[in-house]
């Protein structure tokens, strides 16, 4: 086993201990308790431990592993006390007292270190983009990359669709593209030298383009995706992404 699969298992989903939640919650109102959402994790903190995931003091996910999404679980929409606490320890390391949760609204939580561990909420599209076309989000989730930018490239032509400066921790919006296999590349904030280059420079990240033996990613209309690059090795300073995740169909 190499040191990448010991420390990025790409099997999908940490335990999931209850899929609807109570609704226990500060200021909310009794006609709230019955709507619900959704919410999945994904641990992208390289220097933290496995983590157990509670909501009003109930385990909902538990060790969350490095580089592994959850399945979604359910959670009714008001507000609950979240808390990441240490699998090893039950040691608290992040708290937040109200979090408010919108019903009918999709959530993907971000385990990040930014000056500690902390987390940032992003919303899922579960809209369908226009007929023949399918979205993609793009979430660079290494603490120490910096900014980069991503080219998502109609193979053998000149149509780039480029998304310029993702800071590190932080989500692209939603790109809609029409539906098909794409090679994509993640370069160092500035640099395209990765479209035209024989072998692929080292600003250029990733390159999912069929050419260094990785798969060209292909895409069906009506699909929504999030593809999440991150450290290949904790504290290390190479990357690697994860399986797309199915934001809807």
């Amino acid at each position: 086993m190499n040191r990448f699969s010991k420390w990025i298992p790409f099997g999908v989903g940490a335990v999931v201990f209850g899929v609807v939640l109570i609704s226990v919650a500060c200021g909310t109102t009794s006609s709230a308790s019955s709507k619900s959402t959704e919410m999945r994790v994904v641990h992208l903190a390289p220097n933290e431990q496995a983590l157990d995931l509670l909501i009003d003091n109930k385990v909902v996910f538990s060790g969350l592993a490095y580089g592994v999404p959850t399945a979604f679980a359910g959670v009714t929409a008001v507000k609950h006390d979240f808390k990441l606490d240490l699998s090893i320890s039950t040691q608290n390391v992040l708290e937040h007292p109200a979090e408010p949760f919108t019903a009918g609204t999709s959530y993907t939580y971000l385990v990040i270190e930014s000056g500690g561990i902390q987390v940032n909420r992003l919303e899922d599209d579960h809209t369908v983009a226009d007929k023949g076309n399918f979205k993609l989000r793009v979430v660079n989730g290494s603490p120490n990359s910096g900014p980069v930018d991503v080219y998502i490239v109609t193979p053998g032509t000149a149509t780039v669709t480029t998304i310029s400066g993702i800071a590190s921790n932080a989500a692209s919006p939603y790109q809609s593209l029409a539906s098909g296999s794409y090679q994509i590349y993640i370069s160092t904030g500035g640099h395209n030298t990765c479209l035209d280059s024989t072998p692929v420079p080292v600003t250029c990240l990733i390159h999912l383009d069929g050419l260094n033996g990785t798969a060209v990613p292909a895409f069906q209309a009506g699909q929504n995706r999030t593809l999440i690059m991150l450290n290949q090795i904790p504290g290390g300073g190479s990357y690697t992404t994860l399986p797309m995740l199915a934001d809807l169909n």
